[in-house]
């Protein structure tokens, strides 16, 4: 047969004979009632012991009494959460131990901070008066300046138009 002519079969290619599922049951019935056995074999080979179908009920009940021996959880979750809380809290400790350093701030590590922010004098005042500190703790300096150097440095640096409009 060839490979072209596969996809144009209708039909399955198996067949029954005539008037095979009317006629199935009766001959499986008297298949049945046919006593025909093996030549040589006299018996089925199976045997029951004397009267065990009367005593099998009080044999399996007596094998399931389990009274005396105890019952152990094998997968106990309450010891899990044990060893999983103690391990989250020592993992917790060491993270702490080691993000902690033992430097101190110092003056220039502040000098430099509020250098490097957009902090005016009055916010820094601010945070002076927060935080409590003494004035006996600072040294204020103040710059020395002549008239001659201020009006040098405005001249060099300011927009004199800027100035007057305001």
């Amino acid at each position: 047969m060839k490979n072209d002519k596969l996809h144009k079969i209708k039909s399955t290619g198996f067949k029954t004979p005539d008037d095979y599922f009317e006629s199935f049951e009766d001959k499986l019935f008297e298949r049945l009632e046919e006593k025909a056995t093996i030549a040589g074999i006299n018996d089925t080979g199976f045997k029951v012991p004397k009267d065990y179908f009367n005593d099998l009920d009080d044999e399996i009940i007596s094998k399931l009494n389990t009274d005396d021996k105890p019952v152990v959880k094998l997968n106990s979750r309450k010891t899990f959460y044990y060893v999983a809380g103690i391990a989250a809290s020592l993992a917790l400790m060491l993270a702490i131990y080691i993000n902690r350093s033992d430097e101190e701030i110092s003056a220039e590590m502040v000098e430099t901070y509020f250098q490097e922010s957009d902090l005016d004098s009055y916010e820094l005042a601010e945070l002076l008066v927060d935080a409590e500190i003494l004035e006996e703790d600072f040294i204020l300096v103040e710059p020395e300046y002549n008239e001659e150097n201020l009006e040098s440095y405005l001249l060099e640096n300011t927009d004199i138009e800027s100035v007057l409009q305001q």
